[in-house]
């Protein structure tokens, strides 16, 4: 088994465990994002020698600038899904991590659109979608993700895990090059 294959296999696992966590428990612990992060260093120290160690901290630094960026308009993603990025980042690196960002924002809009769907709840999602855009962009006041009610809540884990997933086809399947 190459180092390329237990990378995608620690970057598979984290993927899965976090989507069981943040649908069982609401959360993504950093005791599953921080172990992968530092197998992620680990691994691209092995297989790049020092420059892994900066090719780790790039993609570890993006997923936590994505925690800040997320709260200049209101903590929209949580901190266990930008740890999570980050352990992507680890593992992966910074140009699969955007990519990864990407796809998980798209990917995230539709799920919570079916998620809504599913619930009955589209129209007051929409609504409230609505209201907070303009309490944030008109009134200049914070949108807080912990106001939602728990039943339109959506373990964005899921979209993080199809965004990864289609970049990992993309460069495994299809031979895109990052």
């Amino acid at each position: 088994m190459s180092l390329d294959h237990i990378t995608l296999a620690a970057t598979s696992a984290i993927l899965l465990i976090a989507v069981y966590t943040d649908i069982r428990y609401g959360k993504i612990f950093n005791a599953v994002t921080v172990p992968f992060a530092a197998l992620g260093i680990v691994l691209n120290v092995v297989d790049k020698g020092l420059y892994g160690v900066w090719f780790s901290i790039q993609g570890i630094g993006l997923g936590l600038a994505l925690f800040f960026f997320s709260s200049l308009f209101g903590r929209i993603l949580g901190a266990g899904d930008c740890k999570l990025f980050a352990a992507l980042g680890a593992l992966q690196g910074p140009v699969f991590l955007v990519w990864a960002i990407l796809y998980s924002l798209l990917a995230g809009g539709v799920l919570a659109i079916l998620f809504a769907l599913f619930k009955g709840r589209l129209l007051s999602s929409l609504k409230r979608l609505w209201q907070a855009i303009y309490m944030r962009f008109i009134l200049k006041m914070p949108m807080e993700i912990d106001d939602s009610p728990e039943q339109v809540r959506m373990p964005y884990a899921l979209a993080i895990l199809v965004g990864a997933a289609i970049v990992i086809y993309q460069v495994i399947l299809i031979g895109v090059v990052l």
